[in-house]
């Protein structure tokens, strides 16, 4: 039992290593600050139609399941779109894009 258990140790500790080594530079370059303009918001976050085409395919699946799909895909393109919106005004009042 040792004789099994010893490997598999190590080879946790070699991959919570590497996984730390490939973290540490995964740093932003460059930081932000530096002279160098955010991004459009576009390239950053995804509008509010697109959300709201995500949140009507996942709505009328789920509204497919509870009997309902038409009304599913509605209240997920409602949710969807608002959340697309929220995360791109979000994004642009924090300064991660313009």
């Amino acid at each position: 039992m040792a004789r099994v258990v010893r490997p598999f140790i190590l080879m946790l500790a070699a991959g919570a290593l590497a996984s730390a080594a490939i973290s540490v530079g995964e740093a932003q370059y460059p930081p932000p600050g530096y002279g160098y303009a955010p991004p459009p918001c576009p390239a950053v976050t995804t509008g509010p139609f697109r959300g709201a085409a995500r949140g009507a395919a996942g709505g009328a699946v789920i509204g497919a399941i509870a009997g309902n799909a038409g009304k599913g895909a509605a209240i997920g393109a409602a949710v969807g779109g608002v959340g697309g919106a929220v995360r791109r005004g979000s994004a642009r009042a924090s300064g991660a894009c313009y």
